[in-house]
């Protein structure tokens, strides 16, 4: 059964990111952010989505420890990343409001969060990511993870030309002041 729920979860995470990548390649696809709430692309991201996110968490639990007994401290650290790191994109979500961190526009955020990093849903998100794979130890975890975490660095790259066209000239002057992930104010980063 895990086999099975891994696999549905690989192929359905894999066809987000070939989507993503293919966004990339073609902008004219435009897969994320969707160009509404009526178009495949919306009706394809959010069910892959879905299977791809219920297939990892269902993973973690039934491939707990699989590659081995790993120390307490691993545990202790990966527990505390994946809570920080989950409880933080949980967080700044809400407070950004479900419609825009969702790919619909209601309004640029450049305040709070939002003025540390463009993108810091993301950041945290992938912190939660690590702190779940140290905390599950199991080399399918591992597998998803990477995909998941793979989706959000590149998801980025594929909403800000959405953003640029939402919100023109203050997108642009917050993008050279703000880092896309982390480190220094860059829109390199």
């Amino acid at each position: 059964m895990t086999i099975a729920i891994f696999a549905a979860s690989l192929i359905t995470g894999s066809a987000l990111l070939v989507l993503s990548l293919a966004s990339l390649w073609r902008p004219q696809i435009r897969f994320w952010p969707p160009p509404g709430i009526d178009t495949w692309q919306y009706t394809a991201f959010w069910w892959l989505f879905r299977i791809f996110s219920v297939g990892i968490v269902l993973v973690c639990i039934l491939d707990y420890g699989a590659i081995g007994n790993q120390h307490a401290a691993q545990s202790i650290v990966g527990a505390a990343l994946a809570l920080t790191g989950f409880g933080l994109a949980f967080y700044v979500t809400f407070r950004l409001g479900w419609k825009d961190a969702h790919g619909e526009a209601t309004g640029l955020t450049t305040s709070g969060w939002y003025s540390w990093s463009r993108n810091p849903v993301y950041v945290v998100s992938i912190v939660g990511m690590v702190g779940m794979g140290l905390l599950v130890h199991s080399w399918l975890a591992y597998c998803l993870l990477s995909i998941w975490a793979a989706l959000y660095i590149a998801a980025p790259y594929l909403e800000e030309p959405w953003l640029e066209h939402e919100y023109g000239d203050a997108y642009r002057q917050y993008k050279s002041e703000v880092p896309r992930f982390v480190g220094r104010c860059s829109n390199e980063i």
